[in-house]
């Protein structure tokens, strides 16, 4: 049965919202990234000229399938290009595409990539952020070539690194080689005995707010690029947007160093408690303290804390740094495809 495709300003109504959070819990793929709540969230705070729109797919009725779309404008010397994007962009959102349960995918997909084609008022589609594992990038580009569309790039847009928890943390500390096992402990005990004792602490409720504050000052030290982004007064707003949003119910969640009584590194993680994913989000450390490796010594803890709270993954999101493949972490891929007509 062919599925009925409409399109909706923005990410729809509230009913809209309870429909694709159920959809979202029968697709296994995805992720807290392609909730209406956090794409509402980007487009308040992000979202700038871009025009948000969602696309619904629905069997006799019920929902099946959503996509959300953002539309830019992009200005050329000679004229002006419409592009169609997954709402969130990599910026800060880590994963991105459709959702729709496992059974209803290569429909959902196709009939996506139909309507684009019917439609008249873009350029280009760019769709990044795709995982690979999701099996959205193969399906996609299929429906292309059946649509009479050309696919121009397809390849790999980055990794996510992950690390298994199965088995808890003396499962997750088994499975890492030896030297690696011992890695953690080592830089532990060099901090202590080079700065003072450390712990890490959890900040929330009223101590939230300022605690972002000091994660983005923290951040903005950074000596390497992170710095200009931490810099940029829209993610200023972007975080406190989140720690509103997502604090009150635990899902975003700020923790801290301290070492010698001294704040050494700070991190947000955003968990999917439904799921069981605890994603690392974003870190600063004091760049003082850069060569006692204190951001080691903090993302272990946390790796320990999400264990003993059961979670099955700890998700080291987008960036392929060094250190994530010290903690043992394996690539989830990231795929890139992009469409234009003829």
């Amino acid at each position: 049965m062919t599925l009925d495709v409409a399109l909706v300003p923005d990410v729809g109504d509230e009913a809209l919202a309870a429909e694709w959070d159920a959809v979202l819990a029968r697709d296994p793929a995805a992720t807290l990234f392609q909730a209406p709540r956090w794409i509402r969230t980007w487009d308040a705070v992000l979202g700038g000229q871009r025009r948000l729109r969602t696309r619904t797919f629905r069997r006799d009725g019920a929902l099946v399938g959503v996509v959300a779309e953002s539309v830019e404008a992009v200005r050329l010397p000679d004229r002006v290009r419409e592009v169609v994007r997954l709402a969130g962009g990599t910026e800060v959102t880590d994963y991105l595409g459709p959702v729709a349960g496992p059974g209803d995918r290569t429909e959902v997909a196709a009939a996506w990539v139909a309507a684009l084609a019917a439609d008249r008022d873009w350029d280009e589609v760019v769709l990044g952020g795709l995982a690979t594992d999701a099996g959205w990038s193969a399906l996609l580009a299929d429906a292309a070539v059946a649509a009479g569309l050309r696919v121009v790039d397809a390849g790999v847009d980055g990794v996510c690194p992950v690390i298994d928890l199965a088995g808890g943390y003396e499962g997750y500390l088994g499975r890492l080689p030896g030297r690696l096992r011992q890695e953690g402990a080592r830089k532990a005990r060099k901090l202590a005995r080079d700065v003072g004792p450390h712990e890490v602490v959890r900040l929330d409720g009223s101590d939230l707010a300022g605690g972002v504050d000091a994660f983005l000052d923290l951040a903005a030290r950074s000596e390497d690029e992170k710095a200009g982004f931490f810099r940029r007064p829209e993610m200023r707003r972007w975080f406190h947007a989140l720690a509103t949003e997502y604090g009150p119910d635990g899902t975003f969640r700020l923790h801290r160093l301290d070492a010698g009584g001294l704040p050494a590194a700070m991190m947000v993680s955003l968990v999917d408690r439904a799921r069981g994913v605890w994603g690392l989000y974003n870190s600063a450390f004091d760049p003082d303290l850069a060569a006692l490796g204190p951001g080691a010594v903090l993302v272990n803890g946390l790796i320990e804390a999400a264990a003993a709270e059961g979670f099955a993954t700890f998700d080291l999101l987008r960036g392929d740094e060094a250190y994530k493949y010290r903690l043992g972490a394996v690539d989830r891929v990231l795929n890139t495809l992009t469409l234009v007509r003829p």
